[in-house]
């Protein structure tokens, strides 16, 4: 597939797809990528039924162009507290010399 007929199947303007971050954006970026010419994505897997049809409005609100909903198709493992404390000793220098709190779970 070329980049003609990959934009032609997304209905964009640019052969850009943004990745969806759950957690970590909202529908804003998704707008900002669509007014450029991507495929803004909005992701919706942590996302309450209301709060996905809240973004979708803030989208729509903004722009016409399209717009990709993403959700979770996997079940999530247990939480492991033992694998969060070695990620958290591994990261701590980090989130230290950055002068954050480190909240990882």
């Amino acid at each position: 597939m070329n980049n003609k007929d990959f934009k032609a199947l997304l209905g964009t303007e640019l052969p850009i797809i943004q990745a969806p971050m759950a957690g970590v954006q909202d529908s804003k970026l998704a707008i900002a990528v669509a007014k450029v010419g991507g495929l803004g994505s909005i992701p919706c897997g942590m996302l309450s039924p209301a709060q996905v049809v809240d973004e979708i409005k803030r989208f729509r609100a903004a722009t016409c162009a399209p717009l990709n909903l993403n959700f979770f198709c996997h079940e999530l493992p247990p939480f492991d507290t033992q694998a969060q404390a070695r990620w958290h000793a591994l990261l701590a220098p980090y989130f230290d010399g950055l002068r954050i709190a480190a909240d990882l779970g």
